[in-house]
């Protein structure tokens, strides 16, 4: 139980700690006053101030803020207990430019992102280059088993052409389903050539619930086969290709709870991040930084709703005062944030109710 805490708290700081660095990072370089960084909402526990900016950790463990000087509302003294401190003009949220601000407010998701990239990175170079294409198992009764496909066979060609790596092989009989294939394998020093059909497979996308057909022949590959070592062009490319697929299965997942094609109860909160964190933990380092990449994505994600508090909702302004040609007043702002501040408490108890209902089984 306390290992599972610990490494939750650690998860979670982490992921809000890179968000905020993006903000802060991007506030300082662009002539933004920072009087606070702090982990956590609410009153201030602990904090050390270091030039012109209080480093704090507040009572409140539900994420965390950069306050920026002239972008903190009347909001404030319900957030944190205090009214924000004077700055001077030139140092104010509202006296950059809007892309400035833009950049500024965007800046978290970015560094989420690029976090769960580089982690994913790290991850692929790690596991050493390309899965060779070589059959590590064959299913009974599929069409490779029938056509005589054993373990150990290297796929040299498919209708003639060479398939790459084991991905890039999979790929190539996904897209033939129904249809047929002539494989060139190497066994025993010698090349051998196997005519096959290719099942057509039909099933449910469990993201989009929409169905889909792909081939199979009913090969996996051999895991312990040995790779080349990765290079970084490759880990990189590889690294933003799966960031990429994830960022996809939120925003898929999201639209489904809009359209009512996905159940609320089917939204995670910080007990289900805690209870993936402990088992991940406990599966080894690399299984905890592939969580750590999954959540990255989601955290950048989520802060794009057009919520106000969030990052999103901070969008939301800056696109209406693009189009108004001028802010909306402070007053407004402040209304708006106190609601999407309500709205935020919401979701993170239904969040853990959902949690409760899913770890009881009701």
């Amino acid at each position: 139980m306390i290992f599972t805490l610990v490494v939750t708290l650690l998860v979670l700081g982490v992921l809000i700690f890179v968000h905020e660095l993006g903000h802060f990072v991007t506030a300082k370089a662009v002539g933004i006053g920072v009087p606070r960084f702090s982990l956590g909402l609410g009153p201030k526990v602990w904090g050390v101030r270091l030039g012109e900016t209080e480093y704090v950790i507040s009572a409140l463990p539900l994420g965390g803020y950069v306050r920026m000087a002239g972008m903190a509302w009347q909001e404030e003294e319900m957030l944190e207990g205090g009214a924000a401190p004077e700055a001077a003009p030139e140092k104010r949220f509202e006296s950059k430019s809007l892309w400035a601000r833009i950049l500024v407010v965007t800046a978290g998701v970015v560094m989420n992102a690029l976090f769960a990239w580089l982690l994913l990175a790290v991850l692929v170079y790690g596991q050493g280059g390309p899965l060779p294409a070589i059959v590590g198992g064959v299913e009974a009764g599929m069409p490779a088993a029938v056509a005589g496909l054993q373990p150990g066979d290297r796929i040299l060609a498919v209708d003639g052409a060479e398939p790459g790596d084991w991905t890039a092989f999979a790929r190539t009989i996904q897209r033939r389903p129904g249809g047929r294939v002539v494989l060139d394998v190497e066994r025993g020093g010698e090349r051998i050539r196997i005519a096959t059909p290719v099942a057509q497979i039909r099933e449910i996308d469990p993201i989009t619930r929409d169905t889909i057909l792909f081939g199979r022949l009913g090969v996996y590959p051999d895991t312990t086969a040995v790779r080349a070592p990765a290079t970084l062009g490759y880990a990189l490319t590889e690294g933003g290709r799966r960031t990429w697929a994830i960022g996809k299965q939120v925003v898929v997942f999201l639209g489904q709870l809009v359209t009512g094609r996905a159940s609320p109860r089917d939204v995670g909160g910080v007990l289900t991040i805690g209870q993936l964190s402990g088992t991940f933990a406990r599966r080894g380092l690399p299984q905890l930084l592939w969580l750590m990449a999954f959540l990255s994505v989601n955290l950048a994600i989520l802060n794009l709703l057009p919520i106000p508090i969030l990052d999103g909702g901070h969008l939301l302004f800056l696109g209406i005062e693009a189009v108004r040609g001028k802010a909306l007043s402070v007053d407004a702002r402040a209304r708006l944030t106190q609601i999407g501040f309500v709205v935020i408490v919401a979701i993170m108890v239904w969040a853990l109710t959902a949690d409760v209902l899913r770890i009881t089984g009701r």
